[in-house]
């Protein structure tokens, strides 16, 4: 959701864990299972708004988008008036919203202030039977934990039963149960993965449970049960039905409810990964609405248009407690945006961004049924969390896919320092649907818009042409010649919603 191109926070860490540099080791003192929290809070954003606001505070204050959470104070930050007065410009023309002079002193933090901003609480999570954030029918979610250090397996299992009291969606899975599985890498690193129902989590679900887990397991090594923040909160009531079905990929076919899932992995280099950031920032959008646009304008030169639906993940965690948990704490957003009259490229990207930030804002935004096109875009993290001498960091997850026909789900990479370092791109297909070719070279095609769309953002849709790219064609058909993907795993990864 960078509007800046720096990286984005790693992990939605509780306030009660430390959190350590790449590849940083722990105490191993064991002294207290609680750090003590910072004093703005720790729990980076939790709805899409907030992340937005997040975006303009660091912006405006000049510094890396880590080290701004939720509950960051801008002035504590080192947000000064003249700081201010840039924030409250840049938020004015961001976000369209009438904030007066006195908006910044009276809601200071990125939660308080997407609230001015006309944010409200999700009404329903969802849909249930279309889990929040998963793109496929496969029914399982394995959300594996990287383990590194000496580790105490009687700690580990009385931990896990202690996260697993704790969250629902956890409560089977200790050592030797069914779905829960221990493997030794090499002396001192090991793989903790969990296979967990897919409707009991989502995309937000991973990092909570690498930081709980930590710790519970830092307590019990000590020899004391761990000390909560506080109940699982309750979340808004799951739709059981989305509202608006995608739009399907033109040329693509029916398919089972069974129907198997592939997936392919390709990447956007470094370069492509700077203007798209350049251009976001420059438009006062997000990747995500740069890449909405561009799937927009590529399924209309298709055929689909003009209404193009796409369904989003995004978190509904407005409050601490949520951020803090396991669970299906997520909805499926249907956005919608109307491509009619040729528009430039840079018009289509200011309607995508007025229609995603009104779902974003509304707490009854429309959900998306399961089907057609869906797209996520991601951030990837290193953090780790110590343990009692024990590293916990959260490994790439498999997670089903929503029932989409086609999938995409852009991963971020980022330099040390914060830079764009390029995109690992999944398109995730249904055989029956879409096919490999056709997903392939969809996905190819919108590289190649959005290519000419960063060098002529002013020129029309009709003449993104691509230079001399192979002209865009109908998907579904089978005869296109495909781009050479790289496969690849994915990289860990965290959501960045919209």
């Amino acid at each position: 959701m960078s509007l800046s191109g720096q990286k984005p926070p790693g992990r939605l860490v509780p306030s009660a864990l430390t959190t350590l540099p790449r590849g940083a080791g722990g105490s191993g003192d064991g002294s207290d299972e609680r750090a003590v929290p910072p004093a703005s809070g720790a729990e980076p954003p939790g709805t899409p708004l907030q992340e937005i606001v997040r975006d303009l505070f660091a912006e405006a204050i000049g510094v890396p988008r880590r080290t701004v959470h939720a509950d960051s104070d801008f002035f504590r930050l080192g947000g000064h008036p003249a700081a201010a007065a840039r924030l409250l410009a840049r938020a004015r023309r961001v976000l369209g919203a009438g904030l007066d002079d006195r908006a910044l002193h009276e809601a200071p933090t990125p939660a308080r202030f997407a609230a001015a901003a006309g944010e409200r609480p999700a009404a329903a999570t969802g849909p249930a039977g279309a889990p929040a954030g998963a793109f496929d029918g496969e029914g399982s979610a394995v959300l594996p934990l990287r383990l590194r250090g000496a580790l105490n397996a009687g700690a580990l299992q009385e931990a896990l039963g202690d996260v697993g009291h704790r969250h629902g969606a956890l409560r089977n899975s200790r050592l030797g149960s069914a779905g829960t599985r221990l493997r030794a890498l090499a002396a001192g690193d090991h793989l903790l993965e969990l296979t967990l129902p897919a409707d009991l989590v989502d995309l937000w679900s991973h990092t909570p449970l690498a930081a709980e887990l930590a710790l519970a397991y830092r307590a019990r090594a000590a020899g004391r049960p761990p000390r909560w923040e506080g109940p699982v909160p309750e979340a808004a009531p799951r739709a059981r039905a989305g509202d608006l079905a995608p739009t399907v990929p033109p040329g693509s076919r029916p398919a089972p409810a069974d129907a198997r899932v592939g997936r392919l992995a390709l990447d956007w280099d470094a370069g492509l990964h700077q203007r798209l950031a350049r251009l976001a920032a420059a438009q006062g959008a997000t990747l995500f609405m740069v890449v909405h646009a561009a799937l927009a304008a590529l399924l209309t030169r298709l055929g689909a248009g003009p209404a193009i639906t796409v369904a989003a993940p995004v978190p509904a965690r407005d409050s601490a407690a949520l951020r803090r948990a396991v669970g299906p704490y997520g909805r499926v957003l249907a956005l919608s945006v109307d491509t009619s009259g040729d528009p430039a490229f840079t018009a289509l990207l200011r309607r995508v961004r007025a229609a995603d930030l009104a779902a974003y804002r509304a707490g009854t935004a429309a959900l998306a049924r399961p089907g057609g096109i869906a797209l996520s875009v991601l951030a990837d993290s290193g953090e780790a969390y110590e343990a009692a001498g024990l590293t916990v960091r959260a490994a790439p997850p498999l997670l089903p896919l929503r029932a989409a026909a086609l999938g995409l789900i852009l991963t971020e990479r980022h330099t040390p320092a914060g830079a764009p370092a390029g995109i690992a791109v999944t398109a995730a297909y249904q055989y029956d649907a879409v096919g490999e070719t056709a997903a392939a070279h969809l996905t190819g095609q919108l590289a190649a818009l959005l290519e000419a769309a960063l060098d002529t953002p002013a020129a029309a849709l009709s003449r993104l042409n691509g230079g001399a790219r192979p002209p865009l064609a109908p998907a579904g058909t089978g005869k296109h010649t495909a781009p050479s993907p790289t496969r690849r795993p994915a990289p860990a990864a965290v959501p960045v919603a919209g």
